[in-house]
Formats: C-alpha cells, sequence, structure tokens
C-alpha cells in the first residue's frame, strides 16, 4: 500500500508543479443571471411596491392641481377686491361733491361697473339717483307706486328693459337695467335726481 501511495503523492506533486502551471488557464464568461421567477413574498412586495408608487403619484397630481387651483382662486380674489375697492374710492369721492354717504362696496361696485362706459358724469348722477331713490337698498319698495330696487323700477318700466326677466331686488340687474335706460332714454325717467 506504501507503494502505491508514493506513486499518487508523486503524481499529485508533478501534476501541481509542472503541468498544471503550463496549462492555459480557461476563460471566464461573465455570468449573467437572469431572475426569471419571483417567489410569491417578492411578487407580492413589487406589486405592492407599484402600486404604493401609483398612488403616491395620483397623490402628488392631485396636489399639484389644488395648488393650482388655490393660486387662481387668490388671485380672483384679489382682483375681486381690487377692483371692489376701486368703485368704492370712486363713490367715495362722488359722496363727497354730493350730500351724501358712499354706497356699501358691492353696490358702488355695481353700479360703478353699469355706468362707466357712459362717462364720469353718468356715474356720479347714477351715484346720486341711486341715493336718492333707496338709499342704496337693493330690497327698497315703494309702497304708492310699487316701484322697486336700487333705482326704484316701476313694474311696466322694469319689463321694458333687457334685464326683465331677472330680480328687480337684483341690485347688478337694476343697475344695469339703469344704466341701459339712462342711455336710451336719457336721465329724464327719474323724478328723484339727487
Amino acid at each position: 500500500m506504501l507503494p502505491l501511495f508514493r506513486a499518487v503523492l508523486v503524481w499529485v506533486v508533478l501534476l501541481v508543479s509542472v503541468i498544471l502551471p503550463r496549462m492555459d488557464p480557461p476563460t471566464m464568461h461573465p455570468v449573467q443571471v437572469a431572475v426569471t421567477q419571483l417567489n410569491a413574498f417578492d411578487r407580492n412586495s413589487v406589486v405592492q411596491q407599484n402600486r404604493s408608487e401609483r398612488v403616491q403619484a395620483a397623490q402628488m397630481a392631485q396636489v399639484a392641481s389644488w395648488s393650482s387651483e388655490l393660486k387662481q382662486g387668490l388671485a380672483d380674489y384679489e382682483a375681486k377686491q381690487q377692483a371692489l375697492a376701486a368703485a368704492q374710492a370712486q363713490a367715495a369721492a362722488i359722496a363727497a361733491r354730493s350730500n351724501h354717504p358712499a354706497p356699501p362696496a358691492e353696490i358702488a361696485k355695481d353700479i360703478t361697473d353699469a355706468f362707466s362706459p357712459l362717462g364720469a358724469a353718468a356715474v356720479q348722477w347714477a351715484m346720486n339717483v341711486a341715493w336718492c331713490e333707496s338709499r342704496y337698498h337693493p330690497n327698497s319698495v315703494n309702497t304708492d307706486s310699487g316701484a322697486s330696487g336700487l333705482f326704484q323700477f316701476l313694474p311696466s318700466t322694469w319689463s321694458g328693459t333687457p334685464y326683465a326677466s331677472q330680480s328687480p331686488f337684483d341690485p347688478r340687474a337694476n343697475a344695469f337695467a339703469a344704466a341701459w335706460l339712462y342711455s336710451h332714454y336719457g336721465p329724464g325717467r327719474w323724478v328723484c335726481q339727487g
């Protein structure tokens, strides 16, 4: 048994020290591992991650939409407030030249919007008449004549305006109807001139 062991040992030493170093090493090809199958836990976690990414993207889009809507709403509100302030300032200036107080901001804006295309004198006249007729109260009603609204329209006169389908108690419609009547027939339709 010893001679056999000695022979094997010699061959191993000879193989390791002489033959193997002279041989070309085998070329190593990079091995690409492709995952072809996920276990159930991995598959569920990937699906859950995709779902949470979609939910997060949808939430971010909603936040961006709300942010844009809020910015637009604030811009609209600021524009409305500036228009009200301008109308109030104009009404205060008119009231200072007249013998009555300025109207509330919304009423001043309605009158200014309606009469501005007709000129500054028309706006001045309208402020005076609205004060004289209703004291700027859009719900005023004259129990004797039935005249109603900011500019005290008689029902028969109101029905002849382009605003007849709206309520005479709507201050905006009443102001625009008064401007329409003023532009077509002049200031003579009102007895009370302020």
